[in-house]
């Protein structure tokens, strides 16, 4: 397990601090060998995030018991732990229904955090350009697609395990009105079953649980356009607008 882990600049959600979904797959990566064997099938890893872990510093990794934490100085800024996704698969949709979807993408008018590397319009060179938007008919749900290209692949050309956990990070929080009532990412757990090609579309859909309490429950997977799905994850966001709770 390496001693500390440390995030790109380029990688940020809000502008000072890192994307939820990158951090959380950082963090599990390298919390994963020190984490204790799954005895029911493949290991779901589960990130808290404690503090927006910051850019370009290296975060110290200490190993407590069952779980491994992860530390600016003294600030706790995360920790993972064995967790365990919903076996309820999410539904997908066409490759169709997901690029209408994108046109009706609430961030490119506004967004709470416009240069975030994975659904930021304003982002300095893209990032991933993700546009999830309103799927037609259910209610609470947002759709995309993603094709991810050369610069998003490991030396074997599949998606590194940090992208597919920042993709499925964002369009669970456009399910729950980030912009009248802007949202952090506080826990996420995923599970991997493939990873996407280069040049391989993909299909995200995002199921929300919206309410005006202090934390919010979604659902995200990654589909292929068959309906195949590669990788899901459950997610807690956290409301930073004290005054939308009352």
């Amino acid at each position: 397990m390496p001693s500390s882990v440390s995030i790109g600049r380029r990688h940020n959600g809000p502008p000072d601090s890192a994307n939820g979904g990158y951090a959380c797959g950082l963090f599990a990566a390298a919390a994963r060998p020190a984490l204790p064997p799954s005895g029911a099938g493949p290991l779901d890893v589960a990130v808290q995030l404690l503090a927006p872990p910051p850019l370009d510093t290296a975060l110290r990794s200490v190993v407590t018991g069952r779980r491994v934490t992860f530390w600016h100085d003294d600030t706790l800024v995360a920790s993972a732990a064995a967790g365990r996704v919903p076996d309820a698969p999410i539904a997908s949709v066409d490759l169709a229904a997901a690029r209408t979807a994108e046109q009706g993408y609430a961030g490119r008018e506004s967004h709470p955090y416009g240069t975030c590397y994975v659904c930021g319009p304003d982002h300095r060179d893209r990032g991933l350009a993700l546009a999830p938007g309103p799927v037609s008919g259910r209610p609470d749900t947002a759709a995309c697609t993603w094709t991810p290209t050369a610069e998003h692949a490991d030396e074997h050309g599949f998606v590194k395990p940090e992208l597919i956990w920042a993709v499925l990070d964002c369009p669970g929080g456009w399910t729950l009105d980030p912009v009248s009532s802007p949202l952090v990412l506080g826990r996420m757990t995923a599970r991997v079953h493939a990873r996407p090609r280069v040049g391989e579309t993909t299909v995200i859909v995002a199921r929300g649980t919206p309410g005006r309490g202090r934390t919010a429950p979604c659902e995200t997977a990654i589909f292929r356009p068959d309906g195949t799905e590669l990788a899901r994850s459950s997610a807690v966001w956290v409301r930073r607008d004290e005054k939308a709770l009352s």
